[in-house]
């Protein structure tokens, strides 16, 4: 049995050196590509999930999505390397074990799991960091829109205005609205495009309010300055309430790192007289 296990080790250990040591990791995503093609329906993953449904949709309009070095067209292929990075890892630190004479199972299927989830966990930190940019620039951009507007242009222009003058992750994605437009896409499709590639809720809500407004014609820039301020009451409450949870959080701190040690410091002294009396 040991035998075994060392032998499949060493072959999963050779085949992961080989895989990852190939040029650009070219090779190793047109063999993912390959076996997504002949994938099963073990392989396939739960479509109901938002961060699933974000996935697909942002391989869908980017046509890919990358990560250590590689690009996947879909979250099955995604899975499926997350096996193998997990299960290489794991089986290379089982043959290590063994060839040094300990047992590195235990930690071999704890470092496993790390690894198998790692990739979304990477993917999730991306998109949320993404969200928090575009959600940090959103008050500005609504008070920017709501000043041309009332400036005479129309909410089209001032997209436009926005997409050629500023620089960030909001008129890139008002670039994109462009692009899409260019491409043949309605104003409904591109404005929902454009809503969920930003993985932000709050700009989800101006996208339909923008639609809204051009699908009815209703004048936007009374609504605009009133959505600025409460975005920006939302961050201040937000920040407030992240203020809490550190100041509890810092009271947890002082009282395991301050408040025992003096504790036990006051008591060393007093241990060995209570030895004496009981």
């Amino acid at each position: 049995m040991r035998l075994l296990i060392i032998t499949f080790s060493a072959l999963i250990s050779i085949f992961t050196v080989i895989l990852f040591t190939m040029n650009g990791r070219s090779e190793l995503a047109f063999l993912l590509g390959k076996l997504e093609e002949r994938k099963s329906s073990f392989f396939k993953v739960n479509r109901n999930t938002k961060f699933i449904e974000d996935m697909r949709f942002l391989i869908e309009q980017r046509g890919s999505i990358k990560f250590f070095g590689m690009n996947f067209r879909s979250p099955e292929s995604l899975l499926l390397f997350r096996i193998i990075f997990a299960l290489s890892f794991a089986m290379i630190l089982i043959l290590s074990g063994f060839m040094i004479g300990k047992n590195f199972i235990i930690l071999s299927i704890a470092l496993g799991l790390i690894l198998f989830f790692l990739p979304i966990e990477v993917i999730k930190n991306r998109q949320l960091v993404y969200s928090r940019k575009v959600l940090r620039e959103l008050p500005d951009i609504i008070d920017i829109i709501s000043s041309l507007t009332k400036a005479g242009l129309t909410l089209e222009e001032s997209i436009t205005y926005i997409s050629n003058n500023y620089k960030g992750e909001i008129s890139n994605l008002f670039k994109l609205y462009k692009i899409k437009l260019l491409e043949g896409y309605s104003k409904k499709e591109a404005y929902l495009t454009v809503a969920g590639l930003s993985f932000c809720n709050e700009f989800k809500s101006i996208m339909k309010i923008f639609l809204q407004s051009e699908e009815m014609g209703n004048p936007i820039k009374d609504v605009l300055k009133d959505l600025s301020r409460v975005i920006r009451d939302n961050q201040r409450d937000l920040l407030k309430m992240k203020a809490e949870k550190l100041e509890n959080n810092l009271i947890i701190v002082i009282f395991v790192f301050i408040f025992i040690p003096m504790i036990t410091i006051f008591l060393i002294p007093v241990i060995p007289q209570l030895k004496i009396l009981f």
